[in-house]
């Protein structure tokens, strides 16, 4: 009896050294590197207010006869305050109406939704008039930025883009009336607008949220784009040289995600920093917590967490995801076939060394590389809508595209394969290899995704 209570006596004793040594180790922080102080720290916007049609996007959701600007510098004013005031934004009331459920042109032919519906589709869009004139003020954005001159953390709001979705595609549905009632310049006005704002709103992006719902705007307009150019309503050859222009390749700034990484790094930096009062890591010491922590959860940050070196490393981290989403689209679809084939645990030694920060990184590493394959999808879709209208301003012989698209310069190749991109003469299908899966049931018909391939029949 005795030798065991000695036994667990020099076990405890044993513990409460190593619980102590951890202590000790944990109690010197390491210097904060000064490019991870500085990497997403708050900066203002390089475009003039009056030419970012940021400020125009936040301004699509104002409430029904109100003044969009003076909504979207209401809803800019409240968001700085509530940074610098470490608390929740409050959001401004609004009041809007409801709108028609609008025809989607990634999911539904609206050509042949307009030629069917005509006069119903244009008594709806007269619930639509304050959207478009909105919108069509927005398309005349010369630039876009999200402007982040306050800190924005992982509780900052974004801004409301449901009613710039709404929007877009009651410019699309009133461009696809003009087509069905034979104004073609009003309708590839209407898209070609469309296209070059969102290229704009791509390249300014600063946070992937802005970053993904311009990329689906664009697609949403590119599937537009690839119903006129299968359209039988009119002869298109005479219209194909507007075609090339709109779909010129996209420039290598839509499809990166620099600015992103930085904007996401600079927002998970100020949890980092102080996770116990996130208010105090900003200067201020009102911020609160939505849930308390609880006793133990506050000592293990109070003696087992290194801000410092938990920044650094995520730093470096956020560095590594950079220059990955700079390869190239096929070496990013490996890259995902790979990710979380090896997960590894702690080491016993990270027990010991910040333990709770390396913890709390590897939980907070997003991978980011879904986001990169969605930009890549879209290049694809824009090289195939790209050549088609190449086929039809030559006015290529269907025995003859199969070598047109053979001899077809590099901007116009499968950017997964870096080669031609396929025809199908039997089908009358040229496609382009995509990283997305197939379509849910019932979704588009003339313009599609199937098994890893997208299409567009000429």
């Amino acid at each position: 009896m005795k030798k065991t209570v000695q036994w667990a006596m020099g076990v405890a004793a044993l513990a409460v050294l190593l619980v102590a040594a951890a202590v000790a180790l944990n109690a010197t922080d390491e210097p904060l590197n000064a490019a991870a102080a500085t990497m997403g720290e708050p900066r203002a916007a390089g475009v003039p207010d009056v030419q970012n049609g940021y400020l125009a996007v936040i301004g699509t959701a104002a409430g029904d006869g109100d003044d969009s600007a003076a909504y979207a510098a209401a809803w800019l004013a409240e968001a700085r305050a509530a940074a610098r005031e470490q608390r929740p934004e409050k959001p401004t009331a609004v009041k809007r109406a409801q709108r028609p459920a609008w025809c989607d042109p990634s999911q539904t032919a609206c050509l042949a939704l307009a030629q069917e519906s005509t006069a119903t589709i244009t008594t709806q869009l007269i619930d639509f008039k304050e959207d478009i004139s909105r919108y069509d003020k927005l398309l005349a954005a010369p630039a876009y930025e999200e402007i982040l001159d306050y800190r924005f953390n992982l509780e900052s709001q974004f801004p409301r883009y449901a009613p710039l979705g709404a929007a877009q595609r009651a410019w699309l549905m009133r461009a696809a009336l003009a087509m069905q009632a034979g104004d073609v310049d009003a309708a590839l006005s209407a898209v070609e607008r469309d296209l070059a704002f969102h290229r704009v709103m791509l390249k300014g992006s600063r946070t992937l949220v802005g970053k993904m719902v311009a990329a689906a705007n664009y697609s949403r307009a590119l599937a537009f784009v690839a119903d006129l150019l299968q359209t039988s309503l009119i002869d298109l050859k005479p219209y194909a040289p507007r075609f090339t222009a709109m779909l010129q390749p996209l420039e290598p700034a839509v499809l990166s995600l620099d600015a992103c990484i930085e904007t996401e790094f600079g927002s998970i930096k100020q949890l980092l920093k102080d996770p116990i009062n996130p208010g105090a890591a900003a200067g201020n010491t009102q911020g609160q917590r939505d849930a308390p922590l609880t006793s133990a959860e506050a000592l293990r940050l109070r003696f087992f967490y290194k801000p410092h070196a938990t920044i650094n490393a995520m730093h470096v981290f956020y560095l590594q995801r950079r220059d990955l989403l700079r390869q190239s689209p096929a070496q990013l679809l490996r890259e995902r076939a790979t990710e979380g084939a090896a997960s590894e645990g702690l080491s016993w030694r990270d027990w010991f060394n910040n333990p709770v920060g390396k913890a709390m990184a590897r939980a907070a590493m997003p991978s980011f590389v879904a986001y990169a394959l969605r930009l890549h999808d879209l290049d694809a879709l824009n090289r195939v809508l790209g050549l088609g209208a190449e086929i039809i301003a030559a006015d290529v012989s269907a025995e003859q595209v199969g070598e047109f698209v053979a001899k077809s310069g590099p901007r116009f190749h499968d950017p997964y394969l870096g080669k031609p991109l396929q025809w199908d003469a039997a089908a009358r299908q040229l496609s382009s290899t995509v990283s997305a899966g197939p379509p849910p049931p019932g979704g588009r018909k003339l313009f599609n995704v199937e098994n890893g391939r997208v299409f567009l029949r000429l």
